[in-house]
């Protein structure tokens, strides 16, 4: 099986879950009972369609696949999966993303933010570029947390250090 294949998959079980979980949200106490349900429910079948694109998509990049072959392209058994630049790059980022949220409340936003974009940045653009990576993380992340926590009133943990 191959690793788009099983992305797919994910996606569309991801979607699935989360959709059930926000249609298993408490009503509201006052105003419309349903409306906070609304968003996520949406976000959720987004992720069921897009879930299902992808398996479309796969099933005719298969035909397409087994047409080459049957024209004489080079054939593969179907059984391996292979990693290109782009999974290893998703699978990279996948890692950093957990990294990043195991990391999120003992280290604070501003620390662990500017840590995640800066090995995103090292991902995709690599490490020679790491002064313009550093300076793109820490302004960002310094930028979003005056706009959210200072200026929104929406909290953002802070770190160990009780600086920021």
């Amino acid at each position: 099986m191959s690793l788009s294949v099983i992305s797919s998959v994910c996606v569309t079980a991801v979607g699935l879950i989360y959709t059930i979980s926000a249609l298993m949200l408490p009503a509201a106490a006052m105003g419309r009972p349903n409306e906070p349900k609304i968003f996520p429910a949406l976000l959720g079948f987004s992720l069921i369609i897009l879930g299902f694109a992808l398996v479309i998509q796969e099933i005719q990049n298969r035909k397409h696949q087994a047409q080459e072959t049957a024209d004489g392209a080079e054939r593969s058994n179907g059984n391996n999966i292979k990693f290109g630049k782009s999974e290893k790059q998703i699978a990279l980022t996948l890692l950093n993303g957990l990294v990043y949220s195991l990391l999120f409340n003992p280290i604070g936003y501003i620390i662990s933010t500017i840590l995640f974009l800066t090995c995103e940045l090292f991902i995709f653009d690599g490490p020679k570029i790491w002064k313009k990576a550093l300076l793109i993380a820490v302004i960002f992340s310094v930028v979003a947390y005056v706009i959210f926590d200072l200026l929104l009133g929406i909290y953002l943990p802070k770190s160990p250090l009780g600086i920021f």
